[in-house]
């Protein structure tokens, strides 16, 4: 499956899913990122609004829309050729470890360490979107003199900045995503009546997966936002690093309430993400098998 159709399938995938969720995300990363607390007296929307434009709650909804859809080239640019890299490397080690009798390609081992290894290959593409992406998202700095800056300040390694983080967040966010997905998808399959409206399979077993795995890797990624946005200004205070990020959350921020500080809007944000992805994906696999 590693050829030019899973690769077009990836690719739609990613464009379809980074559009329809993007404004979401922004949100999250913001909601992650900020240390302004909700004002006596302001709505939880002012609170909102306030976050979302960096400190003002008087915008144009012209303004407001700009906001939530800061770094969305930079995501897409980057995007689609990493979650081409992610997938194809999934299907490839599936196949590998089958092929050569270390796990069959139904079983549990085989998902959680293909999805290991997608996660740590994919993960040289998306983190220097991660960085660009989220201090996009929290700064006024325009795609190019923010590149420019991280290549002065810090060099390449700027643009790698928190990928052993985000490994150590998202390889048991992504093993355990798909161990649960392909587990709900083989059973529904198994007990489906209709095999013909597969699609409806994969959208919940995908939707569940990420509920799960998304939740109990909230806590990282929080962490992980703060210490990639630590170059920017409006992150500033977050660069003495990850441990002292995870105890500023922990004794200032409410504890359990700020480790899990945007824990609903990256629920929100990674269900329809993961969801059109993988539906598209896996759809588009079945009409390539079906026809060629």
């Amino acid at each position: 499956m590693t050829d030019g159709y899973t690769l077009f399938a990836s690719s739609i995938a990613a464009l379809t899913a980074r559009i329809c969720t993007h404004p979401i995300d922004t949100i999250k990363t913001r909601l992650q990122a900020t240390h302004q607390p909700k004002l006596q007296g302001q709505s939880y929307v002012q609170w909102m609004i306030r976050i979302i434009n960096q400190g003002s709650i008087s915008s144009s909804k012209w303004r407001v829309a700009r906001q939530l859809y800061s770094g969305l080239p930079v995501t897409l640019i980057f995007s689609v050729p990493a979650l081409s890299v992610y997938l194809s490397c999934y299907e490839s080690s599936k196949q590998y470890l089958d092929y050569n009798g270390i796990a069959r390609h139904d079983h549990l081992g085989n998902h959680m360490i293909s999805g290991a290894m997608a996660e740590i290959m994919a993960g040289t593409l998306f983190t220097p979107m991660e960085v660009l992406k989220n201090q996009l998202q929290t700064s006024t700095l325009t795609a190019r003199q923010l590149t420019q800056r991280i290549y002065q300040q810090e060099g390449l390694g700027g643009f790698f900045r928190g990928y052993w983080m985000g490994l150590i967040v998202f390889l048991p966010h992504t093993m355990i995503y798909f161990a649960t997905y392909e587990h709900l998808k083989s059973k529904m399959i198994k007990d489906g009546n209709n095999n013909n409206n597969k699609w409806t399979y994969y959208l919940f077993a995908s939707s569940m997966a990420s509920f799960i795995s998304s939740g109990m890797s909230a806590p990282l990624d929080i962490i992980k936002t703060r210490w990639q946005v630590s170059a920017s200004d409006q992150g500033k205070q977050y660069r003495k690093g990850p441990w002292h990020i995870a105890k500023h959350l922990w004794l200032y921020e409410g504890q359990w309430k700020g480790l899990a500080k945007g824990l609903g809007a990256r629920v929100i944000w990674a269900i329809p993400t993961t969801a059109i992805s993988m539906t598209v994906f896996e759809t588009v696999k079945d009409y390539r098998y079906l026809f060629f």
